[in-house]
């Protein structure tokens, strides 16, 4: 592990890119990675260029602040839309590029981790690192990516096309979310040859916490979450349609978290179906980590921070992946399966009573997630080593 000089680095202000049209991953990651480095030096000031609709809601941490950027959400490998405005696409790319200049120049940043976009959507970070590059005394950069981004050859022709492989060398390092040891993203995305430096990190995880709202029952609950909402629906939908499969069976009750994303009208088509059954579907920003301390079993979908805190808490998981645009959450449902640590069922085969018989058998299975594959999830401490530790001289 990389050791960090506490209390003696060079970063007073860390400006953090957070691109995320649809959920809420990359914004809680950020904040975990800056409450981590808040530990270390409570004098810092962070600031968050956040993209997702749910940052409004995102309560920070005491020295962290949220710039909001207009959203705007990924349809296809190069393909974009605007998310709320009624404006094409080029006028909404250029309201974004001017707040992010803005920011970085009045905000005056030692330190910049972009998340997840080497040159940011559509190239639109190209000119600040550019600007940076090209002062001497400029911030110290950082890429930090998940272990999972799409199918790997997706991933190396996007980045060819949008000139990200040759900004790779203005960042002093590359962290990688994620172990190796499950997929080595340096060797998958082609990272060794233009990237001077990539740490792996493990995985980011939110720690797991008990609250006495939830209280202990000896009634198994059944968690259903989905980040931000935006594409729980079918999942949640068919849940309630296999519930009463399952109570046939057992004596169960069920939470459902939609996330602040979520549709109003589909909202109201869950609670509707909810009437009469043991399930009650929670509006709003609801804290899926204090849910988890009282769940029995969850259902889900594969994003990267729903599966590490599903880890975190050791609790029985069945999956169902996305299924587009990206390859990302069917890539990671095999790699977590394989391993013992989830059940998975496909999303083309999602019915209620192929959900009914997954959920049965995962809750009489005891050995899931398999302790012996369980990997690290110290990664916002391990990021927060490589930000803080001192440059080379």
């Amino acid at each position: 592990m990389l050791e960090a000089a506490l209390g003696g680095s060079d970063l007073r202000r860390l400006l953090i890119y957070s691109q995320d049209g649809l959920g809420l991953g990359h914004l809680r990651r950020s904040t975990n990675i800056a409450r981590e480095i808040l530990k270390r030096e409570p004098d810092a000031s962070i600031l968050v260029l956040a993209d997702s609709p749910a940052a409004p809601f995102f309560l920070p941490p005491h020295g962290v602040d949220y710039v909001k950027l207009p959203t705007i959400v990924k349809t296809g490998d190069q393909s974009w839309r605007s998310n709320s405005l009624s404006l094409p696409l080029e006028d909404v790319l250029r309201l974004r590029a001017a707040l992010i200049e803005q920011t970085v120049t009045h905000f005056r940043p030692d330190t910049i981790l972009v998340d997840h976009m080497p040159v940011g959507a559509l190239g639109e970070l190209k000119p600040m690192i550019d600007r940076v590059q090209a002062d001497e005394h400029g911030p110290r950069l950082f890429l930090g990516i998940r272990d999972v981004l799409d199918r790997p050859e997706t991933i190396q022709k996007v980045w060819q096309e949008v000139g990200a492989y040759e900004y790779l060398k203005a960042y002093d390092a590359v962290l990688v979310y994620g172990s190796s040891d499950l997929l080595d993203a340096a060797t998958e995305y082609g990272l060794t040859p233009y990237a001077s430096n990539v740490i792996s990190c493990n995985f980011v995880a939110t720690e797991a916490t008990a609250s006495e709202e939830y209280p202990e029952s000896d009634v198994p609950l059944i968690l259903v979450m989905g980040g931000g909402g935006a594409d729980l629906f079918p999942i949640a939908k068919t849940f309630l349609e296999a519930l009463p499969l399952l109570t046939g069976e057992t004596k169960i009750t069920a939470a459902i978290l939609p996330g602040p994303n979520m549709d109003v009208e589909q909202m109201e088509i869950l609670t509707a179906l909810s009437e009469g059954q043991p399930a009650t579907v929670y509006g709003g920003f609801e804290d899926a980590t204090a849910w988890l301390s009282r769940a029995s079993a969850v259902v889900m979908m594969a994003g990267y921070n729903s599966m590490c805190e599903v880890l975190s808490a050791r609790k029985r998981a069945l999956v169902i992946p996305r299924p587009g645009p990206s390859a990302e959450q069917r890539i990671r449902t095999k790699l977590f399966a394989d391993r013992g640590l989830i059940h998975a069922l496909d999303p083309d085969e999602l019915t209620a009573s192929n959900l009914a018989r997954s959920l049965s058998r995962l809750l009489a299975d005891d050995d899931v997630p398999d302790p012996a594959h369980l990997p690290l999830l110290d990664g916002a401490e391990r990021a927060a080593d490589a930000l803080l530790a001192s440059p080379p001289p």
